[in-house]
């Protein structure tokens, strides 16, 4: 192999990393033909096989998980020296990548961005919605806003404030609905004090998405367990009830080590902890 081509690498990464050559095509916003070719020339290229394709996707074969390793490497060391890069500017400037829930970004970034651009007009922002720390383990992108008990040992940061929980209903029907609007994934604390407190409840629907929660029960649909930093701006939903402080959660704003010095990332953690740190 001669002359690799970092390009080739990243298509193989996140093949990995996703599963398919599809879903890869989403994360580097090429075509699936592209990710196909550059799968293909990076084999030849290499003089072996890096992939055994089943209908359940690709799956690297030994040759294809040392290259998986070396790409990771190289990945961790081309960020490393974006970030010290960024901190030599004199302002902040650039794309700054954020993956963060829908709440977060419904609730608390989007009501709110102008003031950051107000001090910080030349940073491009560049928000993703997930649940998954994995996509900023993988310098998919620069900071991670999201709730969790505990945050992963590789990264850093600070927790910006606890969670509370409370019900809420439409004022519409604060007089009479009994039916709930439930999560569909029920691992979660404040999720099970639902399932423990109210085990035989009427559900209307289950969602994955705490905003169409929002709006299935500012239309009538049900009792729905949401955040706070929601139902305090939702003019629409009325307060039943506060969880016990034992069914908080934390929020937490987590980067990568080696963005310590990162102008772009101090300038949005530190604006962002000064909006909301220590809220409730």
């Amino acid at each position: 192999m001669h002359n690799i081509n970092w390009n080739l690498l990243r298509y193989a990464l996140f093949t990995y990393r996703k599963g398919s050559a599809s879903k890869a095509s989403e994360v580097l916003n090429v075509t699936h033909a592209t990710v196909i070719r550059s799968l293909k020339k990076l084999e030849e290229e290499s003089g072996v096989r890096l992939f055994n394709k089943s209908s359940t996707g690709y799956a690297a074969t030994p040759h294809g998980k040392s290259l998986i390793e070396t790409a990771e490497k190289i990945e961790s060391m081309i960020y490393q020296w974006e970030r010290s890069v960024g901190s030599d500017r004199d302002s902040p400037s650039g794309v700054l990548k954020i993956t963060t829930t829908e709440a977060v970004m419904n609730y608390l970034i989007c009501p709110y961005i102008h003031k950051f651009y107000e001090k910080f007009p030349d940073i491009e922002l560049s928000l993703t919605t997930s649940d998954d720390f994995k996509n900023i383990s993988n310098y998919e992108y620069d900071i991670a806003i999201r709730s969790t008990p505990e945050p992963p040992e590789h990264l850093i940061g600070r927790k910006v404030f606890n969670v509370d929980w409370c019900t809420y209903v439409a004022h519409d029907c604060a007089q009479g609905s009994d039916h709930w609007i439930g999560y569909s994934n029920t691992s979660q604390l404040p999720a099970r004090w639902m399932v423990e407190r109210f085990p035989s409840a009427k559900i209307s629907l289950k969602a994955s998405s705490i905003v169409s929660m929002v709006a299935a029960t500012k239309n009538g649909l049900g009792k729905a367990l949401l955040p706070s930093f929601i139902g305090e701006h939702e003019k629409g939903l009325l307060e039943l009830e506060r969880l016990d402080r034992q069914y908080s959660t934390e929020l937490w704003m987590l980067y990568h080590k080696e963005a310590r010095g990162c102008a772009n990332t101090q300038a949005f953690t530190r604006w962002f902890y000064q909006m909301f740190g220590g809220a409730t």
